[in-house]
């Protein structure tokens, strides 16, 4: 195999990253310390393009600057195993974090679906309210029996408790007592 020597234009033609990155790259321990001309410019050669390549494809698959030092050092032992075994498990990781981070985003997605629903709602003539939902989620909805309705119908709930002046073994369950905010309004 010949090995060309590269200046750093040539490096950054053919690698798509910075001269700047490049000697970053080389202070960091990410590529190896280049030669130099007699003039004092930097001279790449052949393998150095190989582990640009290398840099880039764990960059494409999300590792970060530590982890690329790490995997750049066992890459430079020129065997592929113990670099696929660590690429591999760095990889295995990455993947945990981001079915994680889905997770949450559809947690996130449903949670603005059920925002964007509530927003569209309840839109006071005033200034805003409790019930509006710019100021907070709205309380829980909730079917509930109407006494004068057999089937149940959808009812906000008030988050602000309701004392009740009748004794334990004479109220009725909460969710039968028919809620009056729809009729008159939630209380002041």
């Amino acid at each position: 195999m010949v090995n060309t020597a590269y200046k750093i234009k040539d490096v950054v033609d053919r690698s798509g990253f910075s001269a700047a990155t490049l000697r970053y790259y080389e202070e960091i321990g990410i590529l190896p310390p280049s030669t130099r001309t007699p003039a004092g410019y930097r001279l790449y050669d052949d393998h150095s393009l190989d582990r640009l390549a290398f840099v880039t494809r764990a960059k494409q698959l999300g590792c970060s600057l530590d982890e690329i030092v790490d995997l750049a050092a066992a890459w430079e032992g020129g065997t592929c195993g113990p670099v696929q075994d660590r690429l591999r498990s760095v990889v295995s990781d990455k993947l945990s974090s981001a079915q994680h981070q889905i997770a949450e985003l559809n947690t996130l997605i449903t949670e603005l679906r059920a925002a964007a629903t509530e927003l569209g709602g309840h839109r006071p003539s005033g200034a805003c309210d409790d019930l509006c939902g710019c100021t907070s989620a709205s309380p829980p909805v909730r079917s509930v029996p109407s006494a004068s309705e057999p089937t149940p119908q959808r009812v906000i709930l008030s988050a602000k408790p309701i004392a009740c002046t009748l004794g334990a073994d004479v109220a009725a369950p909460a969710e039968t007592i028919p809620v009056v905010h729809e009729l008159f309004g939630a209380p002041s």
